[in-house]
């Protein structure tokens, strides 16, 4: 099977969970990331928060099984000014939707642009491939704005709890 194929499989066994289970993923990514996760059940839009250098990073995952669109890029703008944070890490299942021909101004970064004062937050939109296998320019410029990142072991997911 060619890795391609396998790495496929691995994000689709992640995105075929069940609600809880992914919001459940969604703390632990946060945790690996060296964030602090955010509260288990109703977590008011946040899944993990941290500070470094003295800005506030603000963590959310949406393991969709599409792509994130231009609401979804009004929700995580909300949520950065409400939660005052200067760096935003928003983790989707695929990705993220685009512009097309008929649609120019539309997608999610397009969405995401219209915002005032955008300029003032450090943006990174990851998907599962990004943080999962860690090899594309996303994650390695995320990486720049975190704390020193974690191995999630059953004892120390434990302790948190």
């Amino acid at each position: 099977m060619s890795s391609n194929r396998i790495i496929n499989a691995v994000i689709e066994g992640f995105l075929s969970a069940d609600s809880a289970t992914k919001q459940e993923r969604g703390r632990r990514f946060a945790y690996v990331l060296g964030l602090t996760p955010g509260p288990a059940g109703a977590d008011g839009g946040i899944d993990g928060y941290g500070v470094v250098d003295g800005s506030k990073i603000y963590f959310q995952s949406k393991l969709k099984r599409s792509k994130l669109g231009a609401e979804e890029a009004g929700i995580f703008y909300s949520n950065l000014v409400l939660h005052q944070s200067d760096i935003g890490i928003l983790l989707a299942g695929v990705g993220y939707t685009g512009s097309t021909p008929s649609f120019p101004n539309a997608g999610f970064q397009n969405r995401l642009l219209e915002f005032p004062n955008l300029e003032n937050y450090r943006i990174h939109l990851l998907s599962l491939r990004d943080i999962l296998f860690e090899e594309t320019p996303e994650w390695d410029s995320a990486v720049q704005d975190l704390p020193p990142l974690r191995q999630l072991t059953r004892e120390a997911w434990d302790a948190l709890e």
